[in-house]
């Protein structure tokens, strides 16, 4: 609920016919916590998603049936193995796990008060400790365009930072809670406090992700209105910067100037269906407004519960992967310890053969959303700069190589030029059989500094060899280590 002053309050109002509603919450997961994750996971009643369980195909959605075999058509081949792998073990895929809640509870805030049917949660297991939950929400048939708006704002605040966003109750009468936060861990998922990752003192609240701002969770949307709905610029900039009410409860729009508001539409709207269908892609939503109705309707809300809900996770989940990328190459230029140049570069060349695919949709209209996400999360932009740590981190590891050996080389001339003037026959009779332990005190300083050469020399070489071993044996784990 945005503090901004001298709002137009002529704006327009939409009856909301249907309205559901997605919750991103992309999460820290600990590390080696998975097994345990999925093993709790299934205890809880969460079951792993695969396209062979037909069954699964209206068990989450409310009135609403994602049919599995349109999805296996629809993304391409190298992409199925990652959004829907064949079994809970695979490790380079997104392991879905899910469970019907179909509940009613109510969200109350300042200028809003409304139950909505919780519907089912996602828990998915992604590579790289990554982890998101969604959270499927229905709410009211027939609110107001502006309370729909409204209690997205307030939904999305896991934990308020203004007290504008800290006036809300949610929950059931008999146990209801003041953030989304505790709503989350206390009631619905309180098992999953036990496997996020708190070490990152950075983060905004514990599970977090130290270098994403997630305070507010990410929200896929299907709004279905009137179908005498007047849609105009304004109202679309509203749902894609998600402007309920303003501090004294007017509807507000958040912005005067057309022309910026005619920019933003050109950037963040696939408007291919207009002036009935829109998409609108921004930094806080992905949503479907429409005001068809009948089948076409039932037909859009189960898209943006299937197929364009796993196009919009693998780029999202592209967008934190790259970002924790990033992030893990700073603090190694920083000297944390734990961060391995190596490991990091493994990961990287695992990521972009494994896990990238800038093209994800068989079909023109999948295309042309998809790449609308592709830009507003910057995914190409955030892949070249990752492309571009890779190739500093082995330019530096090639300059570390080259000074290493620069400084053997050296070494091994200093011992040669000095082996050659002296030669080892200064003293080395002297080490024949029995070593004679009393004439030590007799050499002179050429013989100590022969002597010196020699057992140093053995030192070393011992050393070297271990150390090579040692490289070895770590080459050769590393090159069998999965880092996803």
């Amino acid at each position: 609920m945005p503090n901004f002053k001298g709002q137009d309050q002529s704006v327009k109002e939409f009856v909301v016919e249907k309205a559901y509603l997605q919750f991103v919450f992309p999460f820290a997961l600990k590390k080696d916590g998975a097994d345990d994750l999925i093993q709790q996971l299934q205890q809880q009643g969460y079951e792993f998603f695969t396209l062979d369980n037909v069954h699964l195909q209206d068990k989450y959605y409310g009135d609403h049936t994602v049919s599995h075999y349109q999805m296996e058509k629809i993304f391409l081949p190298h992409i199925e193995p990652i959004i829907f792998p064949s079994d809970s073990t695979k490790k380079e895929g997104f392991r879905r796990f899910s469970r019907a809640f179909n509940q009613e509870f109510f969200l109350k805030g300042k200028y809003l008060q409304t139950t909505f049917q919780l519907l089912s949660i996602d828990i998915i297991i992604c590579p790289f400790q990554i982890g998101m939950m969604n959270i499927r929400v229905e709410l009211p048939d027939n609110m107001s365009y502006s309370e729909v708006i409204e209690f997205t704002d307030l939904f999305r605040v896991m934990e308020p930072l203004v007290d504008d966003d800290s006036d809300i109750q949610v929950g059931t009468k008999s146990q209801s809670y003041k953030e989304i936060k505790d709503f989350i861990f206390e009631l619905l998922c309180p098992f999953m406090k036990d496997f996020l990752d708190r070490k990152n003192t950075n983060s905004s609240y514990f599970g977090s992700l130290p270098f994403y701002i997630d305070e507010r969770l990410y929200v896929i949307g299907c709004i279905a209105l009137q179908e005498d709905s007047k849609l105009d610029v304004e109202e679309i900039y509203r749902l894609g910067n998600i402007s309920g009410f303003d501090n004294k409860g007017h509807p507000f729009i958040g912005a005067k100037n057309p022309a910026y508001m005619k920019r933003f539409y050109n950037n963040h709207v696939y408007d291919r269906w207009a002036d009935e269908t829109y998409y609108v892609v921004t930094d806080y939503t992905f949503s479907c407004m429409t005001k068809s109705q009948g089948e076409l309707t039932h037909m859009l809300a189960n898209q943006m519960f299937g197929q364009y809900y796993y196009s919009f996770l693998l780029f999202y989940y592209y967008r934190i992967a790259l970002m924790k990328l990033t992030y893990d190459q700073r603090k190694i230029h920083k000297g944390i310890k734990g961060m391995d140049v190596d490991n990091l570069i493994m990961q990287i060349n695992e990521f972009s053969a494994k896990m990238y695919n800038p093209e994800i949709n068989s079909r023109l209209a999948g295309k042309e959303i998809s790449n609308y996400v592709k830009k507003v999360l910057d995914i190409d932009k955030l892949f070249a700069q990752v492309n571009n740590t890779l190739n500093d981190l082995y330019k530096n590891e090639e300059r570390m190589s080259s000074k290493r050996q620069n400084y053997l080389l050296q070494i091994l001339t200093v011992y040669t030029v000095i082996s050659g003037i002296y030669g080892m026959n200064l003293v080395i009779h002297n080490w024949e059989g029995k070593i004679a332990w009393n004439k030590l005190s007799h050499y002179t300083v050429f013989e100590y500094i022969a002597l010196f050469v020699a057992l140093s020399g053995i030192i070393i070489s011992t050393v070297m060899a271990t150390q090579a071993v040692r490289s070895y044996i770590r080459a050769k784990k590393r090159s069998k280590k999965n880092y996803l």
